[in-house]
């Protein structure tokens, strides 16, 4: 095989290569080359090995180089050395020395030979004088002969760039020469060093003299800008040369140039990038004569005689050279390339009838023929002998193998068929993938390379850091697993699509030649070349870094549920440490992104400051070095691809197992079971499973021909297929190791599904092995996997194997389990098979027709006869009920919306019908449906039981399903539930969906449903039912405990006992039900201890009672909401009644009062109003009077009041004190005075109510009496809802006033609602009665009929306490005006303005409204009650109207019963009906500023007082003082004025 290195040529004359090759080596391989092609982008080469060998003229000169008894550090390439004198070298002539190697002929196949890419002259020249006499013609000639064609002048010959070369002068300078003590420049200073030179007395070197190195390079470096360095000088060390070597002691320079450590390495570097330089020179050279020529060949592909082999050689040149490089990604492209080449010449050679297009490929592969021939020879050799003997291995370990056979030679000759010329490009494809993936066979090649004895010193030069055979110690972790992934992916098609040209290669090889190939022999030939081309690579691809993929334990102990585990990653090497991949091949980067950085100082001249050289189009640039940033190391890509790849070839694998099998007669897996479908009985029963069939297999050989009577493995040439097939063990062993390895694999690609699905295999195989609780593992995890695909023969099998598993293992539950879901499964398909059914009558086809037909298409069918009653006998055994969907065992589920009622007893029916569509008969033990209310928070809920067990068979079955419940209202059903020993099947109508409550969790709820009215049922009870309702109660009282009343009519039952339990669905309501009374009926309290709860005993029949119980309220609340459940016993067995009723308890009116007071009596006016839009009807209204005072009443109340929001009723009382010892104070619990009170009763009834009970009525008895009587309980409050909410509403005002009750049409009442949910017999009945009756009664009185029972309970009676006000001091105060003249008490008093009015005031005290004679004292600041008080009082005149003259404000002092007198003028100054001025009296205030206030024992008291103006509303009529006035008007019409002339005042007093 090729060596994938680039081959550098040195011509040593002077033998001084020993002395550097430990100096050259050690920077080895070239690090960081860039290349950049016109045509290719730019390519980054992170490491170029090299492979140094002499030329044949340095050898003879270095063979004296030793002295006898001294060893040469290493070997160098001596082909013919010979030993000579030292001096041999001068005796020969410059022709002979130089002479150039003889011209040959290049070989056809490019890259054959292996040529250098650079030649190097290693000179020795010791001072300046030999250079002139000698070396510089020696120089030039060597330089003539080897100048590459492309730098050669003549154009006598065209260039040939195959082969191109560059070349380089290295000048060796030996210590204590003349030339060692000349500087590198002949400056003063280094020339990019950087260090100074010495200078001294003893420098020979001035000024302006030039050193040996600047002549070479000024003799031989090109003018050129773009020409390259072609000159490179580097200084041994004392210490390495030879004494021998050294010059004598009188040519010894006395004061040499010394080199700083940092200049050598300068040097070296210098040298190392001239090497990058030109070998990349050399390539592109290469590269481009390549390209040209293969786009020769390609303009002539049309062309007669044009052959794709000598294409193919000259292409894969190009490839090839690519890869010496380490471009190996551009390799592959081209290896892609012939590839599709192949394939298209191919194809146009089958598609077109000249079969020489392209060129001719052999038609058949003579050593196949050759290898199956001998193989059928040697299977006939043991059928004869009767044994058994070893057939050779035809295509090997690694069928894949570029060297295998001589695949170059034969394509250059086009003697090649096209499945050799196939596996050649894809094994170099292979070698390309696994050199890129770091694979490791790459690596093993590596060790055995390293570890050759005979290495010499050029070939140390790849151990460049003398690590020798250490590669088993490289970290693996740097595999490209992309690689290695797309290698698989590769090897996939290839195996695929070369297994076929493989059977015609054989086929066509056998019709040629005339010798007979049974079939079987090819098949087997094929299996074994796929199965062994799949194992390579698997085998190749293999890697720790999928620890899976290492897996090689035994398949009986292997599982796929135990998973090796990934193991931690070693540490990548150090920069400075070479990979082993790259000592041996050159190896590329795709960016120009550096793993690793030089330690390398920049070189001397024109080198990049870096140490990279950059080859971009012919040019090369100096380009700074990249800037260094951290970059973080991203985790393995590539291990989910390669694992599914490898996976896919384990399957490959599998099947050719498997089809191997199947020609034994052995079926496994899955597919045992499946191929008897159609010929077995799905049932279970016990079969030997180890048993091989040998009839169908003699059938089938005589069927099949004399051919086909031959070994089943004749022809398999794998050991591998050879021993599993040896017998049914081994054959299902090796079945289960493939198996659980893809498995694993596909485990670790994520590709679950794929996995899934061999579970299924490899519990089938369990099964088969009789390893149940392996195959229930894997049945477990496949069945789901399974159902949902829709894969459902392969379900129901499975299934049915897994319950057998699962018998036998005594899992109860789980047996159980999945004998429901191989149920549901048989269930499922029967009824989408009578769907289709369905929909087949309803276009027309006959039954017949579709049960054909379903007959054909039902191909997974399974029998469950006899499961559902296995089923149910084994579920007595579990502990605990096991609950499933209904839906998915029985079919056309659904409850009748209509209730039924019982003729003798409370309750009602409902009709649920279920289909059976299985075909085992079944015991139903217990039938339920769960009913609750649509409105949610109604917390109404009811079940419906079966009365006794059911047998039900095949078919649709009814049963109808009792309930002791009576209730009102619209529910839907929430659950159907079905029982049969311990399995329970569930039904939900409705899918709830779930609502989260604030810790969290999620609960399913019916608030966020629309409930459609079709699954609605109406619920209600029959006329004659025990009926009871929640009221609040009618009478209040204000300051006592208010209360509700339960008001229940026994109908037709003869309650025995009943308890009564109510519950408060509203926040701080207590029920003090221990306080409850009854109000009316004949019942008794039986018990009443527990909360919440109450008993009575011997209701009758026909009978009503109401109950009353107190309540509290914590928070002030409009409504009460109440949840009642009567649970009460009759003859016919228990019942339960339930209701939940929202009762207002907001007042519907207000009542305030305003006070007045008197001297001798209280006067109290009272308003009635309402609270809301309603309008009151006041019945009567009464204040009772007490043992302190005395109440006269206005006249009694004849006719009802109507109050209105806007028109209140108002009604006075007058209230005296009885005796003169006037209001007394009494004290309350709490030792505080209160005054005392009287009780108002007011006796209204709400309009709404009276109307709605009054139309309530009417419809009532119509319906009693009519043929409606059975829906009563529904059609009533119906009406009286629908009349309340869509009639009635805002128009009670108008009803109050005209007294007629409009009641609305048919339509507008909305009874359609209703009667939709009503069964279809009764709906037009019902219709029209109600159209009639609203025809009837479009309208009613407002008055209530004399025989009307409600009257009563419209009526309310309210009782207020009315607290009577106290005041302390009561003043009556009076304004008389005094005229001496006249007597005008009766008459209105006039007066002019200004005209003056005498005026008395007169105020009387009293103290009567005190109280308490203490309080009194107490507010007054006396110590004797009587004792005189102060008081002021003060006129309030208008200022404007009145000018008061007299004591406008006065101090007065006054005991109980003194009148004091005051004189007052009052003079009017305007005209007009004058109001007289107003009196204040009030408390004169204290010296402290306070008026009438003292500190007691009980605190501060306010002096109270009232007073009561007698003259409130009296006026005077004001006149002006005129008697006459004369006006005068200067012009008549518009804009006419008057003046006043003249006035005359009045001559009398008024």
């Amino acid at each position: 095989m090729e060596s994938s290195k680039v081959t550098v040529e040195y011509h040593d004359p002077s033998g001084v290569f020993p002395l550097l090759s430990s100096q050259l080596t050690s920077r080895l391989p070239l690090r960081n080359l860039h290349w950049k092609s016109p045509s290719r982008p730019l390519r980054s080469i992170d490491s170029l090995h090299v492979d140094l060998v002499p030329s044949s003229e340095s050898a003879d000169a270095s063979a004296n180089l030793s002295q006898p008894g001294q060893a040469i550090d290493g070997d160098v390439h001596r082909p013919n050395s010979e030993h000579g004198p030292p001096g041999a070298v001068k005796s020969q002539t410059s022709s002979e020395l130089l002479r150039g190697p003889a011209k040959e002929r290049r070989h056809q196949i490019p890259g054959l030979r292996r040529t250098p890419y650079l030649k190097v002259y290693l000179l020795r020249c010791d001072d300046s004088e030999t250079y002139k006499a000698s070396s510089r013609k020696l120089l030039r000639e060597w330089v003539r002969i080897h100048t590459p064609p492309s730098q050669s002048s003549s154009s006598a010959s065209a260039p040939e760039n195959h082969d191109a070369f560059e070349w380089l002068i290295l000048h060796v300078v030996v210590p204590d020469t003349p030339a060692a003590s000349q500087p590198r420049g002949s400056g003063a200073a280094g020339s990019n060093s950087g260090t100074t030179e010495k200078s001294g007395s003893t420098s020979r070197w001035t000024r302006g003299s030039t050193t040996i190195f600047e002549k070479i390079r000024a003799d031989f470096n090109h003018a050129s800008k773009s020409a390259p360095d072609r000159v490179a000088q580097v200084r041994l060390q004392k210490d390495v040369v030879p004494p021998h070597m050294l010059p004598s002691g009188s040519a010894v320079v006395s004061s040499p140039y010394s080199e700083s450590p940092q200049e050598q390495n300068n040097a070296w570097n210098d040298v190392i990038a001239k090497f990058k330089t030109l070998i990349l020179l050399s390539f592109n050279l290469r590269v481009g004569q390549y390209e040209e020529d293969i786009r020769d060949k390609e303009s002539q592909r049309s062309l007669p005689g044009w052959n794709f082999c000598t294409f193919f050689i000259l292409k894969e040149g190009l490839a090839r050279g690519f890869e010496s490089v380490g471009l190996v990604e551009d390799a592959l492209m081209g290896y892609d390339e012939l590839s599709f080449g192949l394939d298209s010449i191919i194809r146009d050679q089958a598609n077109d009838s000249n079969q020489d297009q392209g060129g001719a490929f052999f038609q058949y592969t003579k050593d196949l023929q050759k290898q199956a021939a001998l193989l059928q020879k040697h299977s006939e050799n043991s059928e004869e002998n009767g044994e058994s003997l070893l057939l050779p291995d035809v295509f090997g370990e690694k069928p894949l193998n570029a060297v295998k056979k001589n695949y170059r030679e034969s394509i250059l000759s086009s003697n090649i068929s096209v499945f050799d010329f196939r596996c050649y490009i894809f094994s170099r494809q292979l070698s390309l993938l696994l050199r890129l993936g770091n694979a490791y066979s790459a690596r093993t090649e590596l060790a055995a390379k390293l570890a050759r004895p005979s290495a010499s010193v050029a070939q140390r030069s790849v151990d460049d850091l003398s690590i020798g055979t250490k590669s088993s110690t490289v970290s693996e972790t740097s595999e490209d697993l992309l690689s290695l992934s797309e290698l698989c992916l590769r090897s996939l098609s290839f195996v695929t699509s070369v297994a076929r040209v493989l059977r015609d290669d054989l086929n066509t090889g056998s019709t040629i030649s005339s010798k007979k190939i049974p079939r079987r022999l090819v098949d087997n030939l094929v299996s074994s070349w796929t199965f062994a081309v799949a194992q390579q690579i698997l085998d190749e691809t293999a890697t720790s870094s999928l620890p899976v993929s290492k897996f090689r334990g035994d398949a009986t102990s292997g599982s796929s549920g135990k998973m090796l585990s990934y193991g931690g990653r070693a540490e990548e090497l150090k920069a400075n440490v070479p990979e082993p991949k790259t000592m041996i091949h050159p190896s590329r980067s795709s960016s120009l992104s550096h793993r690793r950085t030089s330690n390398a100082d920049p070189p001397y001249a024109h080198i990049p400051p870096s140490g990279q050289v950059v080859f971009d189009h012919g040019r090369f640039e100096e380009r700074p070095p990249p800037i260094s940033q951290p970059t973080v190391v991203p985790m393995k890509s590539g291990i989910h691809d390669l694992a599914g790849n490898r996976a896919r070839l384990y399957i490959v694998q599998r099947r050719i197992l498997e089809h191997i099998g199947q020609n034994c007669g052995w079926a496994v897996g899955w597919a045992a079971f499946a191929a008897t479908k159609h010929s077995q009985k799905d049932d279970f029963r016990d079969i030997d499973l180890d048993e091989t069939n040998d009839e169908e297999v003699k059938q089938l050989r005589q069927g099949g021909g004399a051919d086909e009577i031959s070994s089943p493995t004749l022809g398999l040439c794998v050991v591998t297929l050879r021993d599993a097939l040896s017998s049914l063990g081994d054959f299902r062993g090796f079945y289960e190791r493939l198996s659980d390895l893809a498995v694993k694999h596909y485990m670790t690609a994520g590709q679950s599904n794929s996995a899934e699905s061999i579970l299924g295999d490899l519990a089938a195989l369990k099964y088969e092995l009789g390893d149940y609780a392996a195959a229930a593992m894997y049945f477990s995890r496949m069945a789901p996997q399974f159902a949902e695909t829709r894969w459902n023969f392969v379900e129901t099998t499975m299934l049915k194997m897994y319950a057998q598993c699962l018998k036998k293992l005594n899992r109860k539950d789980e047996y159980t389990r999945t004998l429901l879901d191989l149920l549901a499964k048989s269930a499922a398909k029967k009824m989408s098979i009578r769907i289709s059914r369905k929909s087949f009558q309803s276009i027309g086809i006959p039954d017949e027709n579709a049960q054909s037909t379903f007959s054909w298409l039902d191909d997974d069918k399974a029998d469950t006869t006899g499961l559902f009653n296995e089923l149910l006998t084994y579920s007595e055994q579990l502990p605990y009920d096991i609950t499933v969907p209904m839906s998915k065992y029985f079919g056309d589920i659904a409850v009748e919306p209509y209730v039924r009622h019982y003729d003798d007893r409370d309750g009602f029916q409902l009709r649920l019908q279920v289909r059976h569509i299985l075909e085992d008969d079944i015991l139903i033990e217990r039938a339920r449906i769960h009913l609750i209310h649509v409105t949610p928070g109604q917390g109404k809920e009811m079940w419906l039981d079966l009365e006794d067990t059911m047998l039900i068979r095949k078919g649709l079955f009814k049963v109808w399903l009792d309930s002791n419940i009576n209730t009102t209202g619209s529910f839907i059903v929430d659950k159907i539930v079905i029982q049969a020993k311990k399995i329970v099947f569930l039904h939900e109508p409705i899918a709830k969906p779930d609502t989260t409550t604030p810790l969290g969790i999620s609960t399913p709820s019916i608030t966020a449903l629309k409930i459609p009215k079709k699954s609605r049922i109406l619920c209600f009870p029959r006329m004659e039912s025990f009926q009871a309702k929640v009221a609040l109660s009618h009478f209040i009282h204000i300051d006592r405990a208010r209360s509700i009343e339960i008001r229940c009519s026994s109908g037709w039952n003869e309650i025995k006992s009943a308890e009564f339990r109510l519950r408060s669905a509203s926040a701080g309501l207590r029920l003090r039900t221990a306080n409850a009374e009854v109000v009316s009926g004949n019942v008794v309290l039986s018990d009443t201890s527990k909360p919440g709860v109450i008993s009575i005993e011997d209701m009758p029949k026909n009978s009503s009672a109401t109950l009353r119980i107190p309540y509290e309220l914590e928070n002030i609340l409009p409504e009460l909401s109440i949840r009642l459940e009567i649970d009460y016993v009759t003859e016919q067995g228990q019942f339960v009644m339930v209701d939940s009723s929202v009762i207002p308890i907001e007042l519907p009116l207000d009542v305030n009062v305003h006070d007045h007071f008197k001297g001798d009596a209280l006067f109290s006016r009272f308003n009635i109003k309402t609270a809301g839009s309603t309008p009151l009807e006041v019945l009567n209204v009464k204040l009772d009077g007490s043992e302190v005072f005395d109440v006269q009443a206005p006249r009694k109340i004849t006719t009802p009041l109507f109050v209105y929001p806007k028109q209140p009723v108002s009604v006075t009382y007058k209230i005296t004190t009885k005796g003169s010892s006037g209001a007394t104070s009494v004290r309350n619990n709490r030792g505080k005075l209160e005054g005392p009170t009287l009780g108002l009763t007011v006796d209204y009834r709400c309009l709404d109510e009276a109307v709605l009970t009054r139309a309530e009525d009417i419809f009532a008895a119509a319906v009693e009496g009519g043929p409606l009587r059975r829906l009563g309980r529904l059609l009533v409050p119906a009406f009286v809802d629908r009349l309340e909410h869509k009639i009635l509403l805002g128009q009670f005002e108008k009803t109050a006033l005209l007294g007629v009750i409009s009641l609305g049409s048919f339509e507008d009442l909305a009874w359609s609602d209703y009667i939709e949910s009503l069964p279809t017999v009764i709906r037009d009945d019902t219709r029209n009665w109600l159209k009639n009756w609203h025809d009837t009664y479009p309208s009613i009185t407002l008055g209530p009929s004399p025989d009307s029972t409600h009257q009563p309970l419209t009526s309310r009676t309210i009782v207020i306490t009315v607290a009577i006000p106290q005041t302390h001091v009561v003043h009556t105060a009076s304004l008389r005006l005094i005229h001496q003249d006249q007597n005008l008490s009766h008459t209105t008093i006039i007066s002019g303005v200004g005209k003056p009015l005498m005026a008395e005031l007169r105020i009387k005290h009293t103290r009567r409204w005190a109280g308490s004679p203490d309080s009194l004292k107490s507010a007054a600041r006396i110590s004797d009650i009587n004792d005189p008080i102060d008081f002021v009082y003060d006129l309030e005149a208008n200022p404007d109207v009145w000018l008061v003259a007299g004591q406008r404000r006065a101090h007065f002092s006054a005991r109980e019963g003194e009148v004091s007198t005051f004189p007052v003028m009052l003079l009017p100054l305007r005209a007009g009906n004058l109001l007289l001025p107003g009196v204040d009296i009030r408390v004169k205030q204290g010296k402290d500023g306070k008026e009438g206030k003292v500190d007691g024992v009980g605190g501060e008291e306010n002096l109270t007082s009232e007073t009561d103006f007698l003259s409130h509303g009296e006026t005077v009529l004001v006149i002006p003082d005129l008697q006459s006035t004369t006006v005068g008007l200067h012009r008549l019409g518009p804009g006419a004025g008057s003046v006043l002339l003249e006035s005359e005042g009045r001559a009398g007093e008024i």
